[in-house]
C-alpha cells in the first residue's frame, strides 16, 4: 500500500507537492531514492548523495520517471520489522516460524531453524496460490453454471406454466365452444319443436274456425226455421235436430282442446350429471410431481425418427434418462409424440405409445404424408435430445410377397374371388362368385374354414360379392343374385338377412359392394337401383344416396361405397370415376375419367384406405391398383396385366392387414395376392442405404440373430421369441409382438423349429460384406473372425483365408 502511495505521489508530482522525508518540506521538484524508498527535496538530495553509505543508492528525479521506473517502485524491497533490524531487507523465510526474515534474524532469533531463500519460498507460495485460484475459478465457473441452470429452470418453469395456462385456456375454450354448439343445437331443436307445435296449433285453430263458422251457419239457419215454422213443424223437428246441429261440430272444441294438451307438453331437461361432475371434478385436475427425468438427456433411436416409408408401420424407442444420462423411470412422466407436416397438420395415423415401465417407451405409427414433416418427442412438455426430428418420407412402392389359391372348387382353391375383408385377427375372408361360398384364410394363406353353398335358402348364396366384418365379429355378405344381404357369426353360421328384389327402400336389385361405417351401419351399393343405401346393424333401412339431380349427385353404376373420416366415397363403374360426399350425403367433388393413364380409370371396383390414409382403387379393366390422396391426387400404382407374381387379370377388391400389407382379389387369375414394400433393381441403393434398419429386430431393436419367421410373416430373433414365450405363461402358444396374432409353438416345443427367414440372413450377409473393412467376419468353419475372408455363393457362408483353401480342395465344391 505504501508503494502505491508513492506511485500516486510520483504521478501527481506536476500538480501536487511531495513531502521530503528528511526536512518535511513539500516541493514539486523532488527525487526518489529506490533504496531509501523515500522522497528527497532538491536541497536534501545533495546531502543524501554525499553520504558514503548511500553511494550505491539509485536516485531519480520525479520528472524523469517512466513506466519501468514505476514498476520498480512497486517492487521495492521489504524491510524487517524487528527492533534494530528496520534497515535490513527481508531475504529468507523461516519454515519453522512461517515468517520472512532478514540477515540479522538468521544469526539471532531464528538460529538453528530451517530456512530457505525468500524467492524460493515465494515461488512455492505462488504455486499454491495459483492452484487455489484455479480451484476457486472452477468453483466460480461451477456456481455460474448452477446459476445459469437455475435461470434456465426459472425460464422452463415460466414456459411450462404458460403452456399449462394455455392448455387450461384451450381446454376451457373448447368446452365453452362445445357447450355453445350444444346450446345452439338445443335451441334449434326448441325452435323446430316450437314451429311444429305452432303449426299444429295453427292448423287446429283453422279447423276450429272452420267448424265454428259451420256451427254459426247451422245456428243461424235453425233460428230462421224457428221463426218460420209453425208449432206443428217445430214439434216434428226432433229427428232432424242432429242434421241441423251435428255432434262432430258441437264436440270439435273438446277434441281440439284435447289435441292441444298433448302439443303443449315439451320442456328442457337439464343434464344434472354433467353439471354435478363439473362442480365436483372441475374442468380437469392440476397435478404437481417430482421427477429426476431430464428431457434433454432422454434419447430416441430407430428408423421412425429418420427416414420413413409412407403407409408402412414405423417405430422407434424412447428412453427417459436422468441428469447423469442414466436410464430412469417415473410413472408420472408425461410422454408426448406428435408427427406434423410443415403446415402443422398431423401426418401420421395410429400413433401408439407403449410404456415398458422401465424408462423405455416403444412408439409405433403409420406415416400418411409424402411432404416434409418432423417427429416431436417431449417428456414433461420439454423436447428430448435432438427433438424435433426431421423426417424424409419416401413414397411407398409395392412388391408381391405372397399368393395363394388356384382355380378349383376344393377346399383352399378359388374360382373367381370377388370380395375380400380382414378381421381383427388378420384373417382374410374371400367371396367366390362361381363357387357361391366364403372361404377364410390366415394372413399366410393357410385355409381355415368356409361357409355357404349355392341356393336361395337361409345361409345359401348365389353370386356372393361384397363382404365386411363388424365389431360384433359378424360376417356380412352381399348375396347378389338373391338380391339380399346375409349376416353370419364368426363360425359362418346364419344369423339373419335383409333386402329382397325390388325398388322399394328396403329392397335391392343386383347389389355389389358392402362396407360398415363408424356407427356399425351397413352401406350397400344397390347397383340395379343406382343408389347407395344405408341400413342399421339389424337391417332396417335408414337412408339412401344418389337420387339428387345436381351434377355428380346421381350414379350410373355404383360399385362400392366406404366411409372414411368425414367422407363417403363411391366408385361409379359406369362413369369411370370416384365421387366424394360429406357425411350428410352432400356431393363435394369427383375425380377420374375413362382411360389408362395415371389417375384415369376403367371400371373402378372396390375401394379401401391404407394405413397412410390413401385411397386404393381397383382399376379393374386396366388390371392395376391405383393409389390416390383423398383429394383425388394420384400417388402411385402397382400391377399390370398378366398371370405372374404381382400381375393381375381383373383385380376387383382390396383389404389392408394390420401391419399395412395389401390383400388383392385377383379375379380372373383365381388367386389372392399380398403386397408389401418394394425394393426393385433400380431401388437397390435405397436398400443398401437402409440396410441397418432392414435387419433390425423390432423387439430388441438390434441386428437380427437367428431370424425366425412366424405364420403371420413377421420376423424376430430366436432369443426374443424365447423370451416372449417364457413371459407368456403358456408353453404351447404365444402372441406375435407385432400383430398380436396367436402363434402355435412347434410340436417339438422348440421355437428353433420355426422357419428361418433366409431373406433376412441374406441381408445380414450383405451387411457383413459392406462392413468387412471395419469389422471382422466370422468363418463358418472355424468360427474365427477375420477381415480377410471370402464368401461362397453356393454355401452361402464366409470362409477365412485358411479354411477357404480346404474348402476349394474338396471335390464336391469344385463348381462353387
Amino acid at each position: 500500500m505504501n508503494s502505491l502511495l508513492d506511485v500516486l505521489a510520483i504521478k501527481e508530482c506536476h500538480t501536487a507537492e511531495v513531502k521530503c522525508a528528511n526536512c518535511d518540506k513539500s516541493s514539486r521538484h523532488s527525487s526518489y531514492c529506490f533504496q531509501c524508498c523515500a522522497f528527497w527535496c532538491d536541497e536534501c538530495i545533495i546531502a543524501h548523495n554525499l553520504i558514503k553509505a548511500n553511494k550505491e543508492h539509485r536516485v531519480l528525479a520525479l520528472k524523469d520517471f517512466e513506466d519501468q521506473d514505476i514498476e520498480d517502485v512497486l517492487k521495492r524491497p521489504v524491510f524487517c520489522q524487528q527492533k534494530h533490524h528496520e534497515k535490513e531487507e527481508l531475504k529468507f523465510f523461516c519454515n519453522n516460524c512461517d515468517v520472512a526474515i532478514c540477515n540479522l534474524c538468521v544469526a539471532t532469533i531464528h538460529d538453528g531453524h530451517a530456512k530457505i531463500v525468500l524467492e524460493e519460498a515465494a515461488s512455492e507460495r505462488k504455486t499454491q496460490v495459483k492452484s487455489l485460484i484455479e480451484t476457486r475459478k472452477k468453483n466460480i465457473e461451477h456456481k455460474k453454471n448452477v446459476i445459469a441452470d437455475l435461470e434456465r429452470q426459472c425460464k422452463q418453469i415460466e414456459a411450462r406454466g404458460n403452456a399449462v395456462k394455455r392448455d387450461i385456456h384451450k381446454f376451457a375454450e373448447n368446452m365453452i365452444s362445445l357447450i355453445e354448439t350444444k346450446k345452439k343445437e338445443m335451441l334449434n331443436k326448441a325452435d323446430k319443436q316450437i314451429r311444429e307445435s305452432l303449426g299444429c296449433v295453427r292448423t287446429q285453430q283453422c279447423e276450429v274456425n272452420r267448424r265454428v263458422k259451420l256451427l254459426e251457419t247451422a245456428v243461424e239457419k235453425t233460428e230462421t226455421l224457428l221463426k218460420r215454422y209453425t208449432n206443428a213443424e217445430i214439434a216434428q223437428t226432433d229427428k232432424s235436430l242432429n242434421m241441423l246441429l251435428p255432434d262432430d261440430v258441437r264436440d270439435v272444441g273438446k277434441q281440439a282442446a284435447s289435441d292441444l294438451e298433448g302439443l303443449r307438453q315439451f320442456r328442457f331437461k337439464e343434464n344434472k350429471t354433467l353439471l354435478d361432475s363439473l362442480h365436483s371434478d372441475g374442468i380437469g385436475s392440476f397435478q404437481t410431481f417430482v421427477t429426476n427425468t431430464c428431457a434433454h438427456q432422454s434419447t430416441a433411436e430407430g428408423k421412425g425418427i429418420s427416414e420413413a416409408r409412407v403407409g408402412l408401420e414405423l417405430n422407434f424407442l424412447l428412453t427417459t434418462r436422468n441428469a447423469e444420462g442414466e436410464q430412469c423411470y417415473n410413472q408420472r412422466d408425461c410422454v408426448n409424440v406428435e408427427i406434423k407436416n410443415q403446415q402443422g397438420h398431423d401426418c401420421a395415423t395410429e400413433v401408439r405409445l407403449k410404456d415398458e415401465k422401465d424408462g423405455s417407451h416403444k412408439v409405433r405409427y403409420f406415416l400418411k404424408d409424402t411432404g416434409k414433416c418432423q417427429v416431436s418427442v417431449k417428456v414433461n412438455e420439454e423436447h428430448i435430445r435432438g427433438s424435433p426430428f426431421p423426417l424424409k418420407p419416401k413414397l411407398r412402392q409395392f412388391r408381391h410377397v405372397l399368393s395363394f389359391g388356384q382355380q378349383g372348387s376344393s377346399v383352399g382353391m378359388l374360382c373367381h374371388p370377388y370380395g375380400v375383408a380382414v378381421n381383427e385377427r388378420d384373417e382374410i375372408a374371400v367371396t367366390e362368385i362361381s363357387n357361391h361360398r366364403v372361404q377364410v384364410f390366415s394372413s399366410d394363406g393357410t385355409y381355415l374354414r368356409s361357409f355357404g353353398r349355392k341356393g336361395d335358402k337361409q345361409g345359401e348364396l348365389n353370386w356372393p360379392t361384397g363382404i365386411a366384418f363388424d365389431k360384433n365379429k359378424r360376417s356380412i355378405v352381399v348375396d347378389s343374385n338373391n338380391n339380399r344381404v346375409q349376416l353370419f357369426n364368426e363360425q359362418g353360421e346364419y344369423l339373419s338377412q335383409f333386402g329382397g328384389k325390388g325398388n322399394l327402400d328396403h329392397q335391392l336389385r343386383d347389389p355389389l359392394g358392402l362396407s360398415v361405417d363408424r356407427n356399425e351401419n351397413i352401406i350397400v351399393a344397390d347397383k340395379g337401383n343406382k343408389v347407395i343405401k344405408t341400413f342399421s346393424p339389424s337391417g332396417q333401412f335408414l337412408y339412401k344416396l344418389g337420387e339428387g339431380e345436381g351434377e355428380g349427385e346421381g350414379f350410373n353404376s355404383p360399385f362400392h361405397c366406404i366411409q372414411y373420416d368425414k367422407y363417403l366415397i363411391v366408385s361409379d363403374g359406369g362413369e369411370n370415376c370416384i365421387k366424394v360426399f360429406d357425411i350428410n350425403g352432400n356431393f363435394l367433388y369427383k375425380f377420374g375419367n375413362k382411360g389408362e393413364m395415371d389417375g384415369e380409370l376403367n371400371s373402378p371396383g372396390f375401394l379401401s384406405v391404407n394405413k397412410a390414409g390413401h385411397l386404393m382403387v381397383c382399376d379393374t379393366n386396366n388390371h392395376r391398383v391405383q393409389v390416390f390422396e383423398l383429394s383425388g391426387r394420384f400417388v402411385t400404382k402397382f400391377g399390370k396385366i398378366g398371370s405372374g407374381p404381382g400381375k393381375f387379370k381383373g383385380p376387383i377388391s382390396t383389404a389392408v392387414l394390420s401391419d399395412g400389407r395389401i390383400v388383392v382379389a385377383d379375379w380372373s387369375n383365381n388367386r389372392i395376392q399380398i403386397f408389401d414394400r418394394l425394393y426393385s433393381i433400380m431401388d437397390i441403393k435405397t436398400l443398401l442405404d437402409n440396410l441397418h434398419e432392414e435387419v433390425s429386430c423390432s423387439v430388441c431393436m438390434t441386428t437380427f440373430t437367428d431370424p425366425k419367421i412366424l405364420p403371420c410373416l413377421h420376423t424376430f430373433c430366436l432369443h426374443c421369441l424365447n423370451g416372449i414365450l417364457r413371459t407368456s405363461g403358456r408353453h404351447d402358444i404365444f402372441a406375435c409382438p407385432e400383430c398380436r396374432k396367436e402363434v402355435q409353438v412347434p410340436s417339438s416345443g422348440n421355437l428353433n423349429d420355426l422357419p428361418t427367414n433366409f431373406c433376412i440372413n441374406s441381408l445380414l450377409d450383405v451387411l457383413a460384406i459392406k462392413e468387412c473393412h471395419t469389422a471382422g467376419v466370422k468363418c463358418a468353419n472355424c468360427d474365427k473372425s477375420s477381415r480377410h475372408s471370402s464368401y461362397c455363393f453356393q454355401c452361402c457362408a464366409f470362409w477365412c483365408e485358411e479354411c477357404i483353401i480346404a474348402h476349394n480342395l474338396i471335390k464336391a465344391n469344385k463348381e462353387h
